[in-house]
C-alpha cells in the first residue's frame, strides 16, 4: 500500500498537470477566435503560428517545437560545432523504426526597442503581461535597448556600469512578472548562440548596445537602430531556422502623428507609397521641433529597418501604457500578430465621431501605387491613351477585373463606355488590386459627381488586411468633397462600406447606394448658403446609377 499511494498521487498529479494545460490550449483558441473577425485572419494566424497550439504529448517526437528547441540546446552544451543545423536523418525514428529528416520549426521573431528610463513604474507589470501573451501565440520577443540619450563623451566605464545597471534591473523586474529573460551583448556573427540558446529556452534576450569592435580592440556603445540593423543583417540568412515578424518601438510620443487625424496617430502607413508625403506633412503638423524630430527619426529609422528587412516585416511604433494594455483585441501588438493590421481600419474616416483616436502607427514597406488622372496627361486624359501609350497593361486589368467579380467583362462595351469619362485610374501592386472612378452627370443636369465605378481586388488577396484600406483612402483623398457609389443589396462587403459612408438609401430592389464627401458635413438646414437639398442629391445620385448599365457578361 505504501507503493501504491505515491503512484496513485502522482497519477492524480499528471491527469491535473494535463487537464490544466488542455485548458489553456483552450482558452489560448478562444481567445485567438475571438481576436480575429474572419476565418482567413484565423487561418493565416494558424498556419503562421499553428506551433503555439501543438499537442507536446510526446516529448520525443521531433516533429513539436519544443522537442526541437531542446534537440539544439543539448547540441550546443555538448559543443556541436553546427548545433542549430538540419535535423540529421537518425536523430528521429518513426514507428516503422526508420531514420526521417523532420523540417525545423521556424523561430518567429519580435524585435523590440525600448528606452527603459522612458516607461512609467506603472507599464511594467502590463508590458511583462504582454510578453507573456506573445509567447502563448508563438512569438520571441527579443529587446534591444536604447540609450542613445546618453552623453558619449562621457568616460565608457561610466556609461557601460548605467547600461549594465539598467539591464540588470529589467530582468530582475520581468522576473518578479515570471518573464525569463537573460541579459546578453550585443551578437556578432560568431556569437549568435547567445541569443539563439535563450530563444529556444524560452526566455526573453535582453540586447545591450555594448560591442567588441575587432578593428580597434576596444569595447564601445552603439546606436539602438545601428544594433537593431546589425542584428537584422545577422538573422536575415537564417531564414530556415527563424523569420523576423514584428519590429516594435516603444516611445512616449507613440505613433506618427497624422494632421487630418487631429494630431492622432496615422493608423497605417504603407512606406513605399506614403514616406516622402509624411515626412513633409510632419514639417507643418504644429509640432515643436523637438517632438517632429523624434517622429522624424523614428519614421526614417523604421523605413531604414523593415528595408533591410526586406520581407514582410511590419513595423509599430507605440506607447509603453498601449503596450501594458491587457487584451488581446486592443493590445495593437498581440492584435497584430493575430490578424496582421491594426485595431481600426485606416480607411475609417478620420473625422466621424464613431473612428477611435489611437496612439499607435502600423507600418509596412507596403506595395507600389500608381494614380492616373487628368494632372499626368492633361487634354488627353482616356483609358484608350492610358492603353496606347503603354502606361496601363488593359489585359492585366481585365483579367483583375474578372477576377475579382468572377464574371467576363463586356470588354468593348464597358471600355467604350467609360474612356472619356474616366476622373481617376489607380492601380496598387502588380494588378493586385485597382479603382476606377468616373465623372456622371446627372440627368436632371448640373455639376457632374465623382462615381466609383469598379473596387477590384485579386481573389488571391481579398480578406488580407491592408489592401482594401490602401485603395479606398486614395479614393476619398482624390475626390474628398462628393463620392458616389453603389453595390448589390445582397453584397457580404456592405457592412465595410456603411462604416465609410456618410449615407446610404435603396432605390430600387437589387441596389443600394452609398456617398460620402466634404458636402454632406455642410448644414443642411433650409436657406442657409451652404445647405444642400439631401432629398434632391439623393434622386440624382439614384439617376446617375439607374442609368448605369451592367458591365458584366451574365
Amino acid at each position: 500500500m505504501n507503493h501504491i499511494r505515491p503512484l496513485t498521487s502522482q497519477f492524480v498529479s499528471n491527469l491535473k498537470t494535463h487537464r490544466l494545460e488542455t485548458d489553456a490550449k483552450r482558452n489560448l483558441i478562444l481567445s485567438i477566435l475571438r481576436s480575429t473577425t474572419t476565418k482567413r485572419e484565423a487561418r493565416n494566424y494558424l498556419n503562421k503560428y499553428r506551433y503555439a497550439l501543438e499537442d507536446t504529448s510526446d516529448p520525443h517526437s521531433l516533429r513539436n517545437r519544443d522537442s526541437q528547441s531542446q534537440l539544439f540546446v543539448n547540441r550546443f552544451l555538448e559543443g556541436a560545432a553546427k548545433p542549430f543545423g538540419t535535423i540529421r536523418s537518425g536523430e528521429y525514428i518513426d514507428d516503422t523504426d526508420q531514420p526521417i529528416v523532420v523540417e525545423k520549426i521556424p523561430l518567429r521573431i519580435a524585435l523590440f526597442r525600448i528606452n527603459y528610463s522612458q516607461v512609467p513604474e506603472s507599464c511594467w507589470k502590463g508590458i511583462g503581461e504582454t510578453f507573456r501573451r506573445l509567447q502563448q501565440f508563438g512569438v520571441s520577443p527579443v529587446v534591444v535597448l536604447d540609450f542613445d540619450h546618453l552623453v558619449r563623451e562621457k568616460l565608457f566605464k561610466y556609461n557601460e556600469q548605467y547600461i549594465l545597471s539598467q539591464a540588470t534591473k529589467l530582468v530582475n523586474r520581468m522576473a518578479e512578472l515570471n518573464v525569463n529573460c537573460r541579459w546578453i551583448q550585443c551578437p556578432d556573427d560568431e556569437s549568435m548562440s547567445s541569443l539563439l540558446v535563450p530563444l529556444y529556452q524560452n526566455a526573453i534576450p535582453i540586447v545591450s548596445p555594448i560591442f567588441y569592435n575587432k578593428s580597434t580592440s576596444q569595447m564601445q556603445i552603439e546606436s539602438c537602430v545601428d544594433v537593431l540593423q546589425s542584428m537584422i543583417s545577422l538573422l536575415k540568412p537564417m531564414n530556415d531556422l527563424l523569420s523576423i515578424e514584428k519590429l516594435v518601438f516603444l516611445d512616449p510620443q507613440g505613433g506618427i502623428p497624422s494632421i487630418e487625424r487631429n494630431q492622432t496617430s496615422h493608423v497605417f502607413i504603407n512606406l513605399t507609397q506614403e514616406l516622402t508625403e509624411i515626412q513633409s506633412e510632419l514639417y507643418i503638423g504644429h509640432l515643436s521641433p523637438k517632438v517632429r524630430d523624434i517622429h522624424l527619426r523614428n519614421l526614417e529609422a523604421m523605413n531604414k529597418l523593415l528595408k533591410a528587412a526586406n520581407g514582410d516585416t511590419t513595423g509599430i511604433i507605440t506607447t509603453p501604457e498601449v503596450m501594458a494594455v491587457h487584451d488581446d483585441t486592443m493590445n495593437p501588438i498581440v492584435y497584430n500578430v493575430l490578424t496582421d493590421r491594426a485595431v481600426i481600419s485606416s480607411s475609417l474616416p478620420p473625422n466621424s465621431l464613431r473612428t477611435p483616436e489611437i496612439s499607435t502607427s502600423i507600418l509596412k514597406r507596403g506595395v507600389s501605387v500608381e494614380i492616373w488622372d487628368a494632372s499626368v496627361l492633361g487634354r488627353e486624359f482616356t483609358l484608350n491613351e492610358l492603353f496606347s501609350k503603354g502606361l496601363v497593361d488593359k489585359q492585366k486589368l481585365v483579367d483583375l477585373l474578372q477576377d475579382s467579380f468572377g464574371k467576363p467583362l463586356d470588354i468593348d462595351n464597358y471600355f467604350n463606355r467609360i474612356d472619356s469619362s474616366v476622373a481617376t485610374l489607380v492601380i496598387v501592386g502588380d494588378y493586385d488590386g485597382l479603382a476606377i472612378i468616373t465623372w456622371e452627370t446627372p440627368a436632371q443636369g448640373g455639376k457632374k459627381v465623382a462615381y466609383l465605378d469598379k473596387f477590384a481586388i485579386a481573389k488571391r488577396n481579398q480578406g488580407l488586411p491592408g489592401l482594401a484600406d490602401i485603395i479606398f483612402k486614395i479614393i476619398v483623398q482624390a475626390h474628398p468633397e462628393e463620392l458616389l457609389w453603389r453595390s448589390r443589396q445582397n453584397n457580404p462587403v456592405n457592412k465595410w462600406y456603411f462604416e465609410r459612408c456618410c449615407g446610404s438609401v435603396c432605390p430600387d430592389d437589387h441596389w443600394r447606394l452609398f456617398f460620402t464627401g466634404a458636402i454632406f458635413g455642410k448644414k443642411l438646414r433650409k436657406n442657409a448658403a451652404d445647405s444642400i437639398d439631401i432629398g434632391e442629391k439623393v434622386r440624382q445620385y439614384s439617376g446617375i446609377c439607374s442609368a448605369i448599365k451592367p458591365s458584366f457578361l451574365s
